[in-house]
């Protein structure tokens, strides 16, 4: 039976072989072999675009004949628009039969594998196009060189440090609201019940503020952090204060706006970015901007539409039935005890205290994204990029001139996108979303490294599998992107990662959740795996990410339960252990050495439970055709099973024990465990 061969890792089959600039002129080629005396003709089908797809073929020319195989060549102009480039090979066998070369899905759409029909599929975006991927983008898509390769520290301000001059007084008076609840021990496990009625709304606090953070700088730069990434932290109702009160105040039991920019400024003298949430899909109901509990003096949204005073955010939102409004019930949740009409405004995922926002109303546009907005009041104060909560639900147009602005406020400025499938050929919203072409991010959250680490570890996957799906991103993310990713472990959205890696599966209700922790052997287990993972993230493109207090090993399921109080000792400062010595070896190694940072990368081997990979120069340069200082080759060395691995002899990278891992530059082992 005829075989059609192609390799999108490899630049004999398409060069160049990763993601091009608009405009590129590349070459595709494709080995038929076995019953290739019987090929009358070869086509390369293609579709591309990213809002809309167009469909077209080209004639591929038999090149040569090598390896028993007949190779077939073509060359394709990308188009001068950022977008996506599907392709799949048609064959035409002498006796009228046809074979088709698409994606083998086995190997992470790398390789291909040959099909006797070909699979039917849309071009209307309803559904994924399951050709060969080529990521088109802009050709003048640069994204910091300060974020390439950095290390990351999240904080959720509420839950890190209090700092020593913490006003117990003044944190308790802002406790007087009905659904607040205060820990005046440091201490105390988190909340997860609530008040009746309304019962858990994330409404405990314990008194986490800037000058905490600040105070705890150097302790942070000792473990070679070059990147703060803060959750929100301006007024708000919640702990977690993504229902946004006022996106130009910082929330009083954090501190001042005086004091965002003190930490700023003192993080910048320690050689640390500081980059915020922004979140600008929803606000609070409880805002300037809506006033749902007239808390805040001026009308808000809600004001007009039950009472007809007239405010400047009523057009910010999506209302129903407006001459119902005053039905609705200004107490309770979003349904109706009394078979009154229930909430009638748009909320985020229903959440009656999120409305959503209009990101198309031009007035809230101007707001968020104007000369005067809210990201360049901030970008100018000293913040150095934002992080965009569900940046996948904000329109397009939207986050094209959020970019605008940013980057004309501060050239070097940083967005980073929450997106937890594979961003560039996301669909959402009935189309292909327009993320990492140049417009919009420079990068985005790394939840698919994050998986597929995970899976390796837990056993779930082998070393080959990882490999594909690592070839896969290599593939498909352009460069600038891919080496400022957000590779993560853990994040407030997910369990704690020595949980995730060590851990029974969650249960269902908080109560258990709540009871459950890690045994002595379930714990020296998550350890290890927990530095194994960390190698994982020094040795891939991008920047690791560190959440807070994960390199103690703080435990934990899912929210409320992975926001747990930093464990700092009567001195404060952090508990030692031969984990977090560890994990700052590591990080410190990510930080400090130019080659784990913005050297070439590849899979050297990968065979069942062990994995080896190097970052490398070429000719004294990165990855970027720059020259850096240091190490020419780093070798990582992972090996999570529970047996001896060996590597290539050629390598000079010796066995290495069960469930352990190392690291050699230059040949020079320079951490193992």
């Amino acid at each position: 039976m005829l075989t059609i061969r192609h390799d999108v890792t490899s630049p004999r089959y398409r060069s160049p072989s990763g993601p091009v600039p608009c405009g590129s002129l590349v070459t595709f080629r494709a080995a038929l072999g076995d019953d290739s005396a019987q090929i009358d003709s070869v086509r390369l089908f293609y579709a591309h675009g990213l809002r809309e797809f167009h469909q077209s073929y080209q004639r591929m020319e038999e090149e040569s004949c090598q390896d028993d195989s007949a190779w077939f060549k073509c060359q394709v102009q990308m188009d001068e628009e950022p977008g996506l480039f599907f392709y799949w090979f048609e064959v035409r066998l002498r006796d009228g039969r046809y074979r088709w070369g698409f994606p083998d899905q086995a190997s992470q759409g790398t390789r291909a594998e040959t099909l006797d029909g070909s699979p039917s599929f849309s071009l209307d975006g309803s559904s994924p196009i399951p050709g060969f991927q080529l990521t088109v983008h802009a050709g003048d898509f640069v994204t910091p060189d300060w974020m390439k390769g950095a290390v990351i520290y999240q904080i959720f301000p509420d839950r890190f440090s209090r700092g020593s001059r913490f006003d117990r007084a003044r944190a308790q008076e802002l406790m007087q609201r009905p659904e607040r609840i205060w820990h005046s021990d440091w201490r105390e496990e988190v909340d997860f019940k609530g008040k009746a009625p309304q019962g858990y709304q994330a409404c405990d606090f314990f008194g986490g503020t800037l000058e905490g953070i600040v105070e705890q700088l150097p302790y942070l730069a000792s473990m070679g952090v070059t990147v703060l990434y803060l959750n929100p932290v301006f007024e708000a109702q919640s702990n977690h204060r993504y229902d946004t009160g006022d996106y130009l105040t910082v929330d009083p039991l954090l501190g001042t706006n005086d004091d965002l920019i003190r930490l700023f400024k003192e993080a910048g003298g320690l050689g640390i970015q500081v980059i915020l949430d922004g979140v600008f899909s929803h606000t609070g109901a409880d805002s300037l901007y809506f006033n749902r509990y007239g808390r805040y003096p001026s009308a808000g949204a809600w004001q007009e539409m039950r009472d007809g005073i007239p405010s400047d955010f009523t057009s910010w939102y999506r209302f129903a039935g407006d001459s119902e409004i005053k039905r609705y019930r200004e107490e309770g949740d979003c349904e109706s005890a009394t078979g009154e009409e229930p909430l009638l405004y748009e909320c985020w995922w229903d959440f009656h205290c999120l409305p959503n926002v209009n990101e198309e109303d031009l007035s809230y546009r101007r707001f968020i994204c104007g000369p005067d907005g809210v990201l360049a009041y901030w970008i100018r104060r000293g913040c150095a990029g934002f992080r965009l909560d569900v940046s996948d639900e904000l329109p397009d147009s939207f986050l094209r001139l959020l970019r605008k602005r940013i980057k004309q406020e501060r050239p070097d400025a940083f967005i980073l996108g929450e997106v937890w499938e594979e961003p560039t050929a996301k669909i959402s919203y009935g189309h292909h979303r327009d993320f990492l072409f140049g417009n919009t991010h420079d990068a985005v959250m790394g939840y698919t490294f994050r998986r597929q680490v995970l899976a390796f570890l837990q056993n779930k996957i082998k070393a080959e599998q990882v490999a594909d799906a690592f070839e896969n991103t290599l593939a498909v993310t352009p460069k600038e992107a891919l080496y400022t990713q957000m590779n993560l472990l853990g994040s407030h959205d997910t369990s704690r990662i020595i949980t995730e890696l060590a851990g029974r599966p969650m249960p269902a209700g908080r109560e258990e959740q709540a009871r459950l922790s890690l045994t002595g052997e379930e714990r020296k287990r998550g350890e290890r795996m927990l530095i194994l993972a960390s190698l994982f993230q020094i040795a891939f493109p991008g920047a690791m990410a560190v959440y807070y207090g994960d390199e103690l090993g703080m435990e934990g399921y899912d929210d409320p339960f992975n926001r747990r109080t930093y464990p700092w000792e009567a001195k404060g400062g952090p508990p030692e252990s031969r984990l977090r010595e560890q994990l700052a070896s590591i990080m410190r190694l990510k930080s400090r050495t130019p080659v784990l940072k913005t050297g070439l990368f590849e899979i050297v081997s990968a065979r069942e439970g062990a994995i080896l990979l190097r970052r490398y120069k070429d000719g004294g340069l990165d990855a970027f055709g720059k020259p850096i200082a240091g190490p020419s080759q780093a070798w990582i060395a992972i090996n999570r099973a529970d047996g001896t691995a060996a590597f290539p002899a050629q390598t000079g990278i010796g066995p290495l024990g069960p469930e352990s891992g190392a690291v050699y530059l230059d040949g020079e082992r320079v951490f193992s465990f």
